[in-house]
């Protein structure tokens, strides 16, 4: 071990922590608001009314910043992906990355209300320390004393505004990495996201009401929620119609790209000789692996076998790579509107094994083929091919 006062390193690695190239950068974030409400709640707790004086201070820095730094990582995450032209200069203004913010009127109805929830923390703290210093030092660069218009503050106040303070950050923050996440479904607008589209999509009647009064009363609840003139609306209604999975939502069906629900159906078909339904609904019996006969796997083989050459007969690669697609949109719940990338990877990925048979196996193997292809076909806009699936 190192004679670093501070970055020495005892054999016993209990209360190391990942800092640096092993950190990561909402650490930050969630350390200043962690460390602001466990210092307040230490001070109650503890009773430390000594420490009140002391501690008043660095608890309202470690929020103030844990602010700043929220500001800063949904300017920057909203500018790098588009969704704002750029982020804020860098300095320490809050208010003023806070009114950038919202003056962008970002495209997420989400977002704008963790905004809104987080307004009253931004003025509040930005009245008493606009950049920073006056919470750290007691005297300012020009020679005033730090926070001259105050003369107390409550810590059990200053508590239960922090625990507020930091749902408000963890709504955000994580709104804020699942709108990143969806910006690459490509199913946006400049001003809906895909989660406001598909709020859309249930306020919207089915499409073959379109024409009727239901629709137009529909259209002005939409407008007015989310704040979107009349061309707004009809590029949010343009995109909802090219998405499979909102496209299904009202109504409308969208073609896989090979797989026909007949052919998708002799899947469940022959993979129902491998996995019959389970009994009453009780689940699978626990099976002793002593008990199981010689013959009973020789048979299980040979069922497998025919189930293999029987599908590999019926099925393209093309309709093997639809399968295999929708599984895993079922299972694993990637975006609808990548589905076509996720088949042409798969037809890839043929081309380089040359092994079907394979790679039938391992989606035959699935106990759970049913739901997830029953679930894929629901978010690939495939309703009817679900309600098939279903009555399997």
């Amino acid at each position: 071990m190192s004679d670093d006062p501070f970055f020495s390193l005892p054999k016993n690695s209990t209360w190391n922590a990942c800092i640096g190239k092993q950190g990561d950068e909402l650490h930050y974030l969630d350390g200043y608001i962690e460390s602001a409400w466990e210092l307040a709640d230490a001070v109650i707790e503890k009773e430390m009314y000594g420490k009140r004086d002391t501690l008043g201070l660095p608890i309202l820095y470690n929020a103030r910043h844990a602010v700043e730094l929220l500001l800063k990582f949904v300017a920057n995450q909203l500018a790098e992906c588009g969704a704002i032209p750029h982020g804020h200069r860098p300095d320490h203004d809050i208010q003023s990355h806070f009114d950038l913010l919202v003056g962008s009127k970002v495209g997420d109805e989400k977002l704008r209300e963790g905004l809104a929830a987080l307004e009253r923390f931004v003025v509040s703290l930005a009245r008493i320390d606009d950049d920073g210093q006056e919470l750290r030092y007691h005297v300012t660069r020009s020679g005033e004393i730090s926070l001259k218009g105050e003369s107390l503050a409550n810590i059990a106040i200053i508590r239960t505004s922090l625990k507020e303070l930091s749902s408000v950050i963890d709504v955000l923050k994580n709104r804020m990495i699942d709108f990143v996440r969806e910006r690459h479904s490509k199913t946006f607008t400049t001003r809906c996201s895909r989660r406001d589209l598909l709020e859309i999509t249930k306020m919207l009647p089915a499409m073959t009401e379109w024409k009727t009064a239901v629709f137009g009363e529909a259209k002005e609840a939409i407008k007015v929620r989310f704040d979107i003139s009349n061309t707004q609306f009809s590029k949010a209604v343009d995109v909802i119609k090219t998405s499979r999975e909102m496209k299904a939502m009202l109504g409308g069906e969208t073609d896989l790209l090979s797989l026909s629900d007949d052919k998708a159906v002799r899947v469940i078909e022959e993979w129902r000789k491998l996995h019959p339904p389970r009994i009453d609904g009780k689940g699978d019996a626990v099976i002793n692996g002593e008990d199981i006969t010689l013959e009973e796997i020789q048979e299980d083989i040979a069922t497998k076998k025919d189930v293999l050459a029987a599908l590999l007969e019926e099925l393209s690669s093309d309709d093997i790579a639809d399968l295999e697609a929708l599984f895993y949109l079922g299972r694993d719940g990637y975006f609808p509107e990548l589905y076509e990338k996720k088949v042409a990877h798969i037809n890839r990925k043929q081309a380089v094994e040359r092994n079907l048979k394979a790679q039938l196996m391992h989606i035959i193997d699935k106990t759970n083929l049913l739901i997830c292809l029953r679930e894929g076909a629901v978010k690939a806009g495939r309703t009817a091919l679900a309600e098939r699936l279903n009555d399997a």
